[in-house]
This record gives C-alpha cells, sequence and structure tokens, in this order.
C-alpha cells in the first residue's frame, strides 16, 4: 500500500495511523510526495515528508512533475492531473488518499456550482479502481478535518500550513475559508446533509452503471459495437452508452452538446465520425469503431514508414507479425527472401488466378473501414512487387497450399468481409 503523503494534517495522520497498523494489519506500507513545485516552500515540504517518513521507517517516494500553467484545464486540475498520473505509475495495489468529509462536502458543492452531473454530484467515491491493476482508497472520507487536527494534537504530530490555501482566487479555498462557514451558520446541519444526499447520489449512480454495463453487454454481444442494437434504446440510454464506449476506449469525456449531435447523425447516417478530446469513433457498416489518437503508430511499419528490408521470418519475428496455416499462404522460400512490410499505397497492385487487382480496391471489397486501409500493411518484395496483403490475401506467383499468412492480429477487427 502506498499513502499520498503531502505532507498537511490530513495525510500526515492517515500515514501515522497506518503505521500504527501495518504490524497487525500485514501491512506493506509506502508513501509518495508529489513535488508540484507551485510553491516557493515545495523543497521544504519535500524534505519535511523525508523527516517524517525516516522517522516512521516508511519507504518515501519523491516525485517531481511539471504543472503546464498553459492548461486549458486551470491550474489545480493540471496539478491533480499529475499527481494521479504519478500515483498510477507506482507498483502498490492500493493507493491511500487522505481526502476527509470537508472534502467531500466541498467536492459536491463545487461540482453544484459548475452546473456538475450525477457522476461530478457523487463526489469522491470511497474506493475506485486508478488502472488496470491499482485502485484508490479513501478511509477518511466520514471524518471532519476538526477531529484530524486533534488526533495530529494529542499525538503531537507536526504538519504543513499551505499558504496557497488562503487564496480567494481558487474557487475551492473561497468556497471553504468564505462561503461553506457562512451556509453553515444558516444550516448548521449542512455538512452532514450534504454527505446523506452523496451517499443518494452514489448508490443512484451505482444502479445507472449497472443499467449501462447490461446495454453496453448487449449491443457488444456480438464481439463489437452494433450500430443497429444501440439504435433501439431510447435517448437516454443512447447517450449513455456513446459516453461509456469513449470512456471505455480512453478517448476522454465528450462534451453533453458533442454527444447529443453525434447521437442524432449516428442514429441518420450509414457512415459517421466523431473527434473525442483524446480520439476518434468511426461508424462504418454498422459498427462503431473507437480508436486513439496516434494509434496508427503503434504499427511499426507506420512509425518508422515502413519496415527495412529484411529476411521476411526476421520481419514477422520482431514487430508484432504471425505467420498463421493458410488453405493458399506464402512459401517458405519467400519468407527466406528479402522484403519490406509498409502501408499500402494507391499504386499497389496484386496477381491474382486471373490477372491483378489494386489492393485498395481488395480492401473495399473486403469492407476495411477507410479510416484503416491507408494504413493497411503490405509485403513487398525487392523488386517492389506487392507479395502478400497482410491478413487478406497472398500473391498468386508467391503462394502454395498450405502455406503461411501474414497476420497482424489487432487488424482482424477491421475485416467486414472475410473469405
Amino acid at each position: 500500500m502506498e499513502v499520498g503523503l503531502s505532507g498537511g494534517v490530513d495525510s500526515v495522520v492517515l500515514l501515522h495511523v497506518l503505521a500504527a497498523l501495518r504490524e497487525k494489519r500485514g501491512i506493506v506500507l509506502k508513501a509518495v510526495h508529489v513535488h508540484h513545485g507551485l510553491n516557493s516552500r515545495a523543497d521544504e515540504w519535500a524534505d519535511f515528508c523525508r523527516k517524517y517518513c525516516m522517522a516512521l521507517n516508511v519507504p518515501l517516494r519523491v516525485e517531481h512533475v511539471d504543472v503546464k500553467h498553459n492548461s486549458r484545464l486551470g491550474i489545480e486540475a493540471e496539478a491533480r492531473k499529475e499527481r494521479y498520473r504519478v500515483f498510477s505509475e507506482g507498483l502498490s495495489q492500493v493507493v491511500a488518499l487522505a481526502h476527509h468529509q470537508n472534502d467531500q462536502v466541498e467536492t459536491f458543492m463545487l461540482a453544484a456550482l459548475r452546473g456538475g452531473s450525477l457522476r461530478a454530484l457523487s463526489a469522491m467515491p470511497r474506493m475506485r479502481m486508478l488502472n488496470a491493476t491499482a485502485q484508490i482508497w479513501r478511509p477518511l472520507l466520514d471524518i471532519p478535518r476538526i477531529e484530524l487536527e486533534k488526533y495530529a494534537a494529542e499525538n503531537r504530530l507536526e504538519y504543513i500550513e499551505d499558504d496557497s490555501n488562503q487564496n480567494p482566487a481558487f474557487l475551492r479555498n473561497w468556497l471553504r475559508n468564505e462561503a461553506l462557514p457562512l451556509w453553515r451558520e444558516r444550516v448548521p446541519h449542512l455538512d452532514s446533509h450534504v454527505i446523506s444526499s452523496i451517499k443518494s447520489l452514489q448508490g443512484e449512480l451505482a444502479l445507472l452503471n449497472e443499467v449501462i454495463a447490461e446495454d453496453y453487454a448487449d449491443i457488444c454481444r456480438s464481439g463489437w459495437f452494433d450500430i443497429e442494437r444501440w439504435k433501439s434504446l431510447s435517448r437516454l440510454r443512447r447517450h449513455q452508452q456513446l459516453l461509456h464506449h469513449a470512456k471505455t476506449n480512453g478517448l476522454g469525456i465528450p462534451r453533453a452538446e458533442s454527444v447529443e449531435d453525434f447521437a442524432r447523425t449516428l442514429a441518420q447516417a450509414a457512415t459517421a465520425e466523431w473527434s473525442l478530446p483524446q480520439g476518434k469513433m468511426y461508424a462504418y457498416r454498422g459498427r462503431l469503431f473507437a480508436q486513439k489518437n496516434g494509434w496508427e503508430n503503434t504499427c511499426p511499419w507506420v512509425k518508422n514508414g515502413g519496415i527495412q528490408q529484411s529476411r521476411l521470418k526476421d520481419i514477422i519475428q520482431k514487430n508484432s507479425f504471425t505467420l498463421d496455416r493458410h488453405s493458399f499462404g506464402l512459401c517458405e522460400e519467400v519468407l527466406d527472401s528479402l522484403c519490406i512490410i509498409r502501408s499500402a499505397n494507391a499504386d499497389d497492385a496484386i496477381e491474382l488466378a486471373v490477372g491483378r487487382k489494386n489492393v485498395w480496391k481488395i480492401l473495399q471489397e473486403r469492407k476495411i473501414p477507410p479510416f484503416a486501409r491507408r494504413y493497411w500493411p503490405v509485403v513487398i518484395d525487392s523488386q517492389n512487387r506487392c507479395v502478400a496483403i497482410a491478413n487478406i490475401l497472398v500473391n498468386v506467383h508467391y503462394g502454395c497450399r498450405n502455406g503461411s499468412m501474414v497476420v497482424f492480429s489487432k487488424f482482424n477487427q477491421f475485416i467486414l468481409e472475410p473469405k
């Protein structure tokens, strides 16, 4: 377990409590401090955390990050993004963060002031996945900050006071230091009311997520996002599926009006394209494909402008291709010959049993989506002749019965008309 340690009272208390419990609970405890470099005392804070962890005999990693001041996210959001990136890069299965009840109330109120959705108003969950192997744990969410301060005083714990927390230019600081104290005077049980609302909203969000998961499983039951099944849903459920598909594929969260526009287009058009913060979706032949920005650069023959001439077997072994047995595939001697693999171009043609045909025409006949055609890998010999179209077809003069097909498995999903 790794604890996010800022040096403030909340994280100091959390690390102290977990350090006291580690032997009894069998906890392997570590800590991480993110050095944002935004405050003139940032180096002092890192030194404080080092000394504190040394006193508790807790290993600490200090990670320096570069927070971009010109980010459209704003300085606070950019700093948060960098923190969670650091947390995600750790090797622990659990990252414990010291968010407390006051933080939870502030998060809800900020979401309300900014016109947040159900997800935003549900504030922070106690547990959530951070990445494929690690999760965030917030054990202090039910505890008010004043109780943490009492614990620190009783145990004579020193901690850092961040003077930037008094700057009213930041909305959260204004809310914490000016607005909420006035509202608490007017509504004495404000915090408990807000926490009760958050718990109700989290329950409704959990139910919504169950419905979304069931709809998504039905839409994708054939192994792809089936647009016709998507069309059978109500308008709001369609919107949720587009959001879920974007999130599942790491394409970022679009604006509500963008979802509305694409849903309307998708319901009417046979082909469509949707630009998202981190990628695009493409509708083609009844399927919806989600591709991250730069996806083509994960293909070795695209990233390097073509794989340089070498023995074909060696190219295959070193570049994530496989050789699959095929009723009519490449002969063994071809696999030992010099070839290159590159993206198909408009002039490429391949010899068939009768005549020759343009490679792009074959890709079109196999219903390859247009966004994938321009990157489709072809095997070219030393005389610039097309030896094979990966995953699809072998030149009649280079093939034999029960030969080998050059396959890049990730591209099988794009062949909508297999033969």
